[in-house]
């Protein structure tokens, strides 16, 4: 899924691009992803860790892709964001149909820019988060269904 940190470089829209954009907005951020229950993720607590000096990776375009297809964004935000700020990698654990427990990662923030980065050819950047960090910044509540359930 990641290789080695590359240097992304990119043109970036004039910001008032960002004035009129429904998905700019102010105040605490969080991540919500449904599987097997909700999981959401306090993005930024997870962004005070990664604040930490710690190297990136590169985030293949398949995983990109992939992170994409199982993810909403929007397009009309795209193109007003910086694709050279990295995203942030949790790792999460849960239970499959025969009890055993599956690990694996998943891309808490970034989905625009990792957009932007796959339509513009660009690397998509992340940082890594130690599991005990992963830990901390998420929370699973299986009780709330998956809103496509209802």
């Amino acid at each position: 899924m990641v290789n080695e940190s590359a240097t992304a470089t990119a043109t970036l829209p004039a910001p008032g691009d960002a004035a009129t954009c429904p998905r700019c907005r102010d105040g605490r951020e969080s991540y919500r992803y449904y599987f097997r229950g909700r999981f959401e993720f306090d993005v930024d607590r997870a962004r005070v860790f990664t604040s930490d000096g710690r190297e990136t990776v590169e985030v293949d375009d398949e995983s990109v892709r992939t992170s994409l297809d199982r993810s909403e964004y929007d397009e009309c935000h795209v193109d007003h964001v910086d694709p050279t700020i990295p995203g942030i990698i949790a790792h999460v654990w849960c239970t499959d149909d025969d009890g055993e427990e599956v690990h694996g990662h998943l891309l808490i923030d970034g989905h625009h820019r990792a957009a932007r980065c796959l339509r513009d050819g660009l690397p998509f950047n992340a940082y890594l988060l130690t599991e005990e960090e992963s830990r901390t910044v998420v929370q699973a509540d299986a009780d709330i269904p998956d809103p496509e359930d209802r």
